[in-house]
This record gives structure tokens, sequence and C-alpha cells, in this order.
């Protein structure tokens, strides 16, 4: 006998269900994105939910403008990276992590293309849970915060306002001496507060928006919340919030806002 082989032990082993006993969600993160997979894992940091991703190439080029047409492009990628999320067992929630890009394909493309991969996956994304998650906390007036340029910003307050609810007013970052669209992702927490701040000085507006998953808002939502008295939602913040929902996970979170208290109220 081979010294070795008097070294060698088998181990039994048991199985169990491994990580995401109660959930699997997949997510689909753009390749500029440098926010979405940080605060999407701090906030699905719970027993029993797991997340897996992949990552898509940007339709949008570093030093281009962001547009719609640029936007519809992302979905020509969309079925591969949804094949790459999780090779071992399909998700039962998967999304598009970006905002506009969503708004642009539409939901009802963006479930096509993901149900070609994953037939039995629930979908959603970015903006399908800012419009869930305005009905939930029934808003009826909404400022509308972002990094947009005008066409998108208009293209998704047109959106919003087609499901009933009214945008008071629109904020958006600017910077003479930038360019926003490369910027977005570092813009300061403290930046954003100061938005909604000044987005909440609007009377009539009960609900914030800070739409663009490049926003690093979802750990400034409560203080937010409590410096201005109104509930305020953020594109990463209502995505997490839909898929776990959509997971049937009624966890409810401290520290990301109020919308982590409410269920989904059916349209």
């Amino acid at each position: 006998m081979h010294k070795l082989d008097e070294k060698w032990l088998s181990v039994p082993y048991q199985l169990d269900s491994g990580f995401g006993v109660r959930a699997h969600i997949g997510m689909v993160v753009i390749s500029n994105d440098q926010t979405l997979s940080h605060e999407a894992r701090e906030m699905l940091r719970i027993p029993g939910v797991a997340l897996y991703e992949s990552r898509i190439s940007s339709s949008r080029r570093r030093g281009q403008t962001v547009s719609t047409e640029i936007l519809a492009r992302q979905a020509d990628q969309i079925d591969g990276a949804v094949r790459q999320i999780n090779e071992m067992r399909p998700s039962d929630v998967i999304a598009l992590g970006c905002t506009s890009a969503s708004m642009v394909i539409g939901q009802d493309e963006l479930q096509r293309r993901i149900r070609s991969v994953h037939p039995k996956a629930l979908v959603t994304d970015p903006f399908t849970g800012i419009k869930a998650a305005l009905r939930s906390l029934r808003a009826s007036h909404v400022a509308f915060v972002s990094p947009y340029p005008r066409e998108v910003a208009l293209q998704m307050v047109r959106a919003i306002e087609s499901t009933g609810t009214k945008v008071t007013s629109i904020c958006t970052f600017c910077n003479e001496t930038g360019f926003i669209a490369d910027e977005a992702p570092f813009i300061s927490p403290e930046s954003i507060v100061k938005a909604v701040q000044i987005a909440a000085a609007r009377a009539d507006a009960d609900v914030i928006v800070v739409a663009c998953t490049q926003m690093r808002a979802a750990a400034i939502l409560t203080r937010a919340e409590q410096e201005t008295g109104k509930r305020v939602i953020s594109s990463n913040q209502a995505l997490c919030w839909h898929a776990l929902r959509l997971a049937g996970c009624e966890d409810t979170l401290e520290g990301w806002g109020s919308l982590f208290q409410k269920p989904i109220l059916a349209e």
C-alpha cells in the first residue's frame, strides 16, 4: 500500500438545500453600474434569501449622453446574461438592474426575454418596482429626482403619471463643469439628501422618488424620511423590495426606508 493511501480517509456527508432556502433572486447588472450590487447585497442580507447576478456590457460608452435609443439597445444582451446568473438553480425572481433601460424596453418585452430562458421566473426591474412602491404607499403626488437628461426624465415622469400619480416637480442633478452620465455613481449621499430636501419643500408632494440605480441613496432613505416627513423611494430600494415580495418574503426591514414595512398591493 502506498504511504499516501494510509492517510486517505473517506468522510460521509449530508445534503441540505444550500443558500436561498426561502428565495433565489437573480439580477442582471449593467457593466458600468457602481452601486446596485453593493446596495442590493446590503438590503437583501436576509436569512434564507440568496442573491445571484450576472453583468452585461453597457450600451452606453463613456462620454456618451444617455438617450432612449441607446437604452433600447440594452435589451439585446439580456437573454445571454440571464443564462449566466446561476446554472445550478433557476431564480425565483429575475430583475434587470437599470431603471431607465427597463422603462424604455418595457415590462412585457423584458418578461418575454427572461422567460425565454426561465419560463417560470417572476420578473421585475427598478421602474416596475417604483410603480409598485407608489401603489403600496398610496402616493398621489410625487416629486421626482434623477441624474437623467431631459428626454429620459420626461418619459419616465409621463410613465409615472400614466398610472394616475401626479408628478409635482422634476429635480435633476447638474454640474456645469462635469458630465453627469459618467459622474452619477459618484454623486455623494449628502447631495442626494439635499436634493430630496429641495424636492420635499413642495408641500403638495407626499412621496419623493430618487430614480437611477447609480444613486447611492439606500442608506440615507430613513434619515431623509425623518428629516422631511415624506416617504422616499430609491430605484435600488424599490427593486429589492419588489423582488423580495414577489418571492413571497414579507420581511419588514429596518434602516432602508418605510417601503420595507409594506406589502405589494394589486394593480
